[in-house]
């Protein structure tokens, strides 16, 4: 999908779990065509699929399914499960005084890396500052406080590379309509998490995938020019 793309989104689609997708696409076209929203060159691709294990015996797939190309300045109403969606990607807001240092941010947790990242790919090279170990060598002090209860205070689940998140299962649960939303996943899949996360209504990476994506974007953040820094917690 295009950045800043604006697109309708037909939901509540109800297919058996055999079905192919492309029944889902051919429902979304059909709903689109009822209300006069269909136009030519249309492209009609699947946004979201679930799983409807409410009722035993008739478990099915919901599918949502996008619809991006020319469409009205206003919807019709009372149109059920058909949507407006924007998608965006961040861009930051460009100041007229010049920077005197290179921003600093503090903590590579999910936000910490996000803004490192966003930083470092517009040429502002960071510092991202961080109290821990990066992703191997916290993984070996994680290992360690599991198997023998050995704490390491400036190293584990809490502080060092990813943040408490990165030895988390890696639920994507909280996603919501802001138009950002779709730019995190997608970060998240060029970084090495696999791609079925675009579309699954619950996503899961997983520790061990989510332990690559935190090392890859470290890796990218330094290699357009940010720099991360090891905090002690006396500030040394």
């Amino acid at each position: 999908m295009d950045k800043h793309a604006e697109c309708l989104l037909v939901s509540d689609i109800r297919l058996p779990l055999s079905a192919d997708p492309s029944l889902a696409i051919a429902e979304a076209r059909r709903r689109l065509r009822g209300v006069h929203l269909l136009s030519e060159g249309m492209r009609l691709f699947v946004y979201k699929r679930a799983v409807d294990a409410r009722e035993r015996g008739n478990i099915r797939l919901v599918y949502t399914v996008a619809a991006q190309g020319p469409l009205p300045h206003t919807l019709p109403e009372k149109m059920p499960h058909i949507t407006r969606l924007v998608r965006e990607e961040p861009l930051p807001v460009f100041g007229t005084e010049p920077l005197l240092h290179r921003p600093v941010v503090v903590g590579s947790g999910p936000c910490g890396l996000f803004c490192a990242l966003l930083l470092a790919e517009w040429g502002y090279r960071p510092l991202l500052l961080e109290r821990g170990d990066a992703v191997k060598q916290r993984r070996e002090a994680h290992r360690r406080f599991s198997l023998t209860g050995v704490l390491d205070p400036e190293s584990n689940v809490q502080f060092g590379a990813g943040g408490a998140g990165t030895f988390s299962d890696g639920k994507l649960v909280t996603r919501t309509r802001d138009p950002l939303g779709s730019y995190i996943l997608n970060t998240l899949v060029r970084f090495g998490a696999p791609k079925d996360i675009l579309t699954q209504a619950k996503p899961h990476i997983g520790t061990d995938v989510l332990l690559t994506v935190v090392q890859n974007i470290r890796k990218r953040i330094i290699a357009v020019g940010g720099d991360r820094i090891s905090v002690a917690a006396d500030g040394a």
